[in-house]
């Protein structure tokens, strides 16, 4: 990624902070109308394409991951292979790939130089996932390895109430494929359309994430990207952190594959090298100060540099609360030492008392979505009452139908009717007026066929 330039390193700690220019002050503005949240940053460059190794040396064999059968992949203990993931709707002997076999593709959600999102519905069960699949197919071992790592970070993570969570990962024909739940938005698409966040949603957006960051450090883990495009909305309006492509390990000792995210909210440390926890409180520090003050984050210059000095602009930060303007200072402090950690955070007296109104909304929900259940599966019985009622009393009301022996008896030309007997039994009185009965071998039916008929019915 990019790196602004003109870095002015921030100031020393117990000097007085100086007033910036009125150059600076006019480098900060706010969105404009129509105009998104955050730009997407281009693509980074492709790599330029190298033959095959079956094709440079004849000789050699094709690597097994180029076959065209898919291979579970898993990091969980150790690296697990299967000759297909699990599902009953593959078939080997079929020419489509397990991921057309499995799933309805229902559209691209987003594409990038590594690779491409899709919202599938899953022939299996019926829900809705997002399958990220590699653009290009591995180009070797070690790239095969980098993209492998992915599948080993999203593992790592596990499951969390506020982290997107991942189902599977397998590779087919030398393309990776990733599996995780799907959310119905990002922050920074609900974000676009209304503008500035009332303070309410801003502090709920922070616990939230707070909670995933606390989460991911526990784990040894940094996200290295938090930015609203990262941040997904669930149908409650709970945030949860995804995309962890660049998320760094910090107990394998090994940080050379670090790489830096979106410039707009990266720390000012990661210019030196310097890799922690507070990098993440610091860009989600940035992320809480776009969405709370409707503000266009700079990507380089002046303003870049007065926000790494611990500069709010007072006129986009009038609004807030003073606990608020307050919490956002302690996690944009220039010093990544004096940065609060998000276990800290969750502890002040702002984050204590949202915890309070968070579950209790939370808990508001499930139980008017629990609610409106019992209430569909209730009327749903109460419409369905009458009609078990008319179904049960249509089948103890004795009418002949039409395609019945007793109708096909009557109707047999073999089968004779004689009107004098029934005039004689009709005087002595041996039979009700709506009471007949027919008895004799009619054809096909071999039967004798007893039946009442109401008046209404004759």
């Amino acid at each position: 990624s990019s790196t602004p330039s003109h870095h002015t390193p921030p100031p020393r700690q117990g000097t007085p902070y100086l007033s910036p220019s009125p150059e600076a002050e006019r480098s900060f503005s706010a969105k404009r109308p129509g105009r998104p949240l955050s730009y997407t940053l281009p693509p980074r460059p492709r790599h330029k394409g190298t033959l095959t190794v079956s094709r440079v040396f004849t000789g050699r064999q094709p690597q097994p991951w180029s076959q065209p059968r898919p291979r579970s992949v898993s990091f969980r203990g150790s690296q697990v292979r299967a000759l297909a993931p699990r599902s009953r709707l593959y078939d080997p002997a079929r020419r489509e790939p397990f991921f057309s076999q499995c799933f309805q593709l229902l559209g691209r959600l987003g594409r990038g130089s590594f690779g491409e999102v899709y919202k599938v519905r899953s022939k299996e069960d019926g829900r809705l996932y997002a399958v990220k699949r590699s653009v290009e197919p591995f180009r070797g071992a070690g790239d095969r390895q980098r993209k492998l790592a992915e599948v080993r970070k999203h593992e790592r993570v596990g499951r969390h109430p506020n982290c997107v969570s991942f189902v599977r990962a397998w590779e087919e024909r030398g393309q990776l494929y990733i599996q995780t739940e799907l959310c119905p938005a990002s922050l920074l698409q609900h974000c676009e359309g209304r503008g500035t966040l009332p303070e309410g949603q801003v502090r709920a957006c922070l616990w939230d994430l707070l909670q995933a960051l606390r989460h991911l450090h526990a784990c040894g883990l940094l996200h290295m990207d938090v930015k609203p495009a990262n941040v997904f909305l669930t149908e409650r309006r709970v945030c949860k952190l995804g995309d962890f492509g660049l998320v760094l390990e910090l107990d394998r000792g090994d940080l050379s594959d670090a790489q830096e995210g979106d410039p707009r909210y990266m720390a000012p440390e990661l210019l030196q090298g310097e890799y922690s926890e507070a990098a993440d409180v610091f860009s989600l520090g940035m992320t809480i100060l776009e969405i709370a003050c409707n503000m266009e984050l700079p990507n380089g210059g002046e303003g870049w540099q007065q926000l790494r000095q611990g500069y709010l602009p007072p006129e986009f930060t009038a609004g807030l609360s003073s606990e608020l303007r307050a919490l956002l200072a302690a996690m944009l402090d220039p010093d990544p030492r004096l940065r609060p950690s998000a276990e800290a955070l969750l502890n002040s007296s702002i984050m204590r008392k949202m915890e309070k109104w968070r579950k209790l909304t939370l808990l508001l929900q499930d139980g008017l979505l629990r609610g409106a259940g019992s209430f569909v599966r209730w009327l749903w019985a109460a419409l369905c009452l009458p009609a078990r009622w008319l179904s049960s009393w249509r089948r103890s009301v004795p009418v002949t139908p039409p395609c019945s022996p007793l109708l096909a008896t009557l109707l047999d030309s073999s089968f004779s009717w004689d009107e004098e007997e029934e005039e004689e039994e009709e005087e002595d009185g041996s039979l009700g007026e709506d009471v007949f009965e027919v008895s004799g071998v009619c054809g096909r039916h071999n039967r004798t066929c007893p039946g009442e008929l109401l008046s209404q019915d004759k």
